[in-house]
């Protein structure tokens, strides 16, 4: 016969109480909960909820299956057993609360099989708070640091948890004990021995009381947590689920700029909510530090420090931003500020921008987006960053003054340089490629570019594109002085004015022949710069022409891709190692296979990796020029280290630490090849920079992939 189950709260007035202290944590919870999803409702709105599917996928795979944190081994299998213990730890609180009125979960409260499952998670997560107190104790990686707090939050929260783990251990063991082995647990049949020589009554005594500490602790932990680093327990799912599904390349747009009276972000609640949202979610656990090439190099630029940042100032700003007179103010629950040391309060001056988030951090960012690329919660870096620029570049004229040559030349001349935009077709003069002018109908529409256009050791790159077209039969053609600048690195810096200006220009010179490919723009654009626009492309819609763009610059390719559709413009745009590699499948393009026997290296440009997902085209076709293969360098693909020119910083001084271009080219010189392979011309400039600033240029040369391709063809 089963014993009566033992009430944990030793009789009514205990269950009253129980109930009493139960309904003032969870209102005390909701309370400051209710005042972060405010203060989520006072930012600027964004829609996120278009394709669900994926969403929900996401959520399955990066929150329960803890995809993102798994990427780095050990700390992350340590979170994933500490994430699913936590949820079953729930199922076992949930169990014990319903033992105050003497019920339990159905189908769970009894079932061995559950309480294997919850003991076996309850050692696996004390397990991974030994090896978090180890790395955070004695290894202390300079990732887990924060310059708005101390550590002491990640102790409280590992001695809290740990407290759970232990309490629920204390729990289990007594009340089997108690029960004389009725309330069956593998621990509590492991630890009972060692308690049942105290007596029936000390044992049931001593179960009520771990019973309450347990519950208590629960309830402690669900009321600091919205005020804790692990505030992400709670935002992390709603974050990965409403990750942007936009091109990853496409930075949000400035509507109705003529008739705004702010520009950017300066205060915090310009973000959107889900911006915002980011700071909630950040687990603070450094991995975007880890690879960030300004960073790395010794720049000011901690890509944590920006997440940390905008939500350290909007708890700063709380007050402001919902009132004095709110509800959450007159509770006492305002004021979430880590500001323990007098280092930290001075950490946190106004405004924003340039007191919490230095200028010297935002103006470092080269836009590579390994922080997005690596985050295991979805946080996006960049468009912040690039926000916050805006503000300074548009509102109060403040950026590096290389740059103001850069913005005056490009409005003025339609490229980067004081040379005029008429002289943009110069470099094809002796190569009898027409431009579009005179062949309209060309399928292909060769983009360029500015550095193509203009800079001397890319014209070769250039013309090496122009030689492979050719020799593929490729009914092609440039526009000459009719292109200008897309107005990528203008609206990376943070002028986004001048880069509509430059995009509605080349919106409407490549609508005016013909290549949008839709009617009616996906991108959420001013609404009469969208019926300009699709005027133009409706007709040529009616024209039914396949028309396509190659570009051999990443920065074009990803504006003209990923950004024009903003305003209107809609095309079919194909990087050159993209369409070359077609070419040669299609064997339109025969080349020699194994025509090249140097040493080769690849390097990923972040514009055309991490931006657009293209790895395997490039290599497909080194692979075939050379009989070797690509000799990878340690960090590649979506783990590849960016030039340093993105962002604008290939226009800017590099002044503080480290150069990153050298960076790289070190990397390179390290696999012995003797070719660092490219398929950007900003990587290429930088690069050849990078090369003489090490004084390699015996060890290696610097290439686009185009020219090695335009060699074997003339050799064939």
């Amino acid at each position: 016969m089963t014993p009566p189950a033992i009430s944990p709260t030793g009789g009514w007035l205990g269950t009253i109480l129980f109930v009493i202290l139960f309904v003032a944590a969870l209102a005390l919870f909701g309370v400051r909960v209710g005042k972060l999803i405010t203060l989520l409702q006072k930012a600027r709105p964004e829609n996120r909820t278009d394709h669900m599917g994926d969403r929900v996928g996401a959520f399955f795979k990066v929150v329960l299956g803890q995809s993102g944190v798994l990427r780095d081994p050990i700390p992350g299998i340590a979170h994933f057993f500490t994430f699913w213990g936590f949820i079953l730890i729930q199922f076992g609180l949930l169990n014990l609360i319903l033992g105050a009125f003497n019920g339990s979960i159905p189908f769970l409260g009894d079932n061995r099989v559950f309480a294997i499952v919850l003991d076996v998670f309850v050692v696996l997560v004390l397990f991974a708070l030994v090896v978090f107190a180890i790395r955070r104790g004695i290894v202390r990686p300079k990732q887990l640091s924060s310059s708005l707090h101390g550590p002491w939050d990640g102790f409280i929260i590992l001695g809290l948890i740990l407290l759970v783990i232990v309490t629920l251990a204390l729990v289990e063991a007594f009340e089997y004990a108690a029960s004389s082995g009725a309330a069956w647990t593998p621990i509590g049949a492991f630890f009972a021995p060692l308690f049942t020589p105290l007596g029936k009554g000390t044992d049931i005594a001593a179960y009520r009381t771990f019973w309450w500490l347990h519950i208590l602790t629960v309830l402690g932990f669900l009321i600091y947590l919205p005020r804790s680093k692990h505030l992400h327990l709670m935002a992390t799912p709603f974050n990965v689920f409403f990750r942007s599904y936009k091109p990853k390349g496409e930075l949000p747009l400035i509507e109705n700029l003529e008739d705004r009276e702010d520009y950017g972000v300066s205060k915090v609640e310009q973000f959107t909510w889900k911006q915002l949202l980011d700071g909630y979610a950040c687990t603070e656990c450094g991995r975007c530090n880890t690879v960030c090439p300004a960073l790395n190099t010794g720049k000011p630029l901690y890509p944590k420090e920006i997440i940390l940042g905008v939500k350290e100032a909007l708890f700063v700003r709380s007050d402001e931003i919902l009132g004095e007179n709110s509800i959450y103010n007159k509770l006492g629950v305002a004021g979430i500020k880590a500001d323990k040391t007098p280092e930290e309060k001075e950490a946190h001056h106004e405004p924003m921008v340039g007191g919490i988030i230095s200028q010297e951090a935002l103006w470092s960012c080269t836009t590579c987006m390994a922080c997005m690329e690596i985050c295991p919660v979805s946080i996006e870096h960049v468009p912040k960053i690039v926000d916050m620029r805006r503000s300074l570049v548009m509102e109060e004229s403040e950026f590096p003054q290389e740059v103001t040559s850069l913005f005056n030349n490009i409005e003025r001349n339609g490229n980067p340089w004081e040379i005029s935009n008429d002289k943009r077709a110069e470099w094809a003069a002796s190569l009898e490629i027409p431009l579009l002018a005179e062949n309209p109908d060309a399928e292909v529409l060769y983009w360029v570019g500015c550095m193509g256009s203009f800079d001397r050791r890319n014209q070769q790159v250039a013309t090496s594109v122009a030689k492979v077209l050719k020799a593929a039969n490729i009914d092609f053609a440039i526009l000459g002085p009719e292109e200008t600048c897309t107005g990528d690195p203008a609206r990376r810096i943070g002028n986004e004015y001048l880069w509509q200006m430059q995009a509605m220009q080349n919106i409407e010179t490549l609508n005016g022949y013909g290549f949008n490919t839709k009617p009616v723009s996906d991108g959420e654009g001013d609404k009469e710069q969208h019926e300009a626009a699709t005027a133009v492309a409706t007709a040529n819609a009616l024209n039914d022409k396949h028309r396509t763009i190659i570009t051999a610059c990443p920065h074009c390719f990803n504006t003209i891709k990923n950004e024009y559709p903003q305003l209107g413009g809609n095309y079919e745009v194909v990087h050159h190692t993209v369409f070359i590699d077609s070419l040669m499948e299609n064997e339109k393009l025969k080349l020699l296979k194994g025509f090249d026997k140097r040493k080769l290296t690849y390097h990923d440009p972040c514009y055309v990796g991490r931006y657009n997902d293209t790895y395997d085209e490039p290599r497909r076709v080194l692979t075939v020029l050379n009989s070797n293969g690509i000799t990878e360098m340690g960090r590649n693909r979506n783990k590849s280290f960016c030039c340093g020119g993105g962002g604008g910083r290939v226009w800017m001084e590099e002044k503080v630490g480290k150069r990153v271009n050298q960076t790289r080219v070190n990397e390179a010189l390290e696999t012995n090849a003797e070719v660092l392979a490219a398929g950007c011309p900003f990587c290429i400039t930088m690069f050849e920079d990078g090369v003489k600033g090490v004084e390699a240029e015996e060890k290696m040369k610097v290439e686009d992939i185009s020219e090695i391709i335009a060699r074997a063809i003339e050799t064939k």
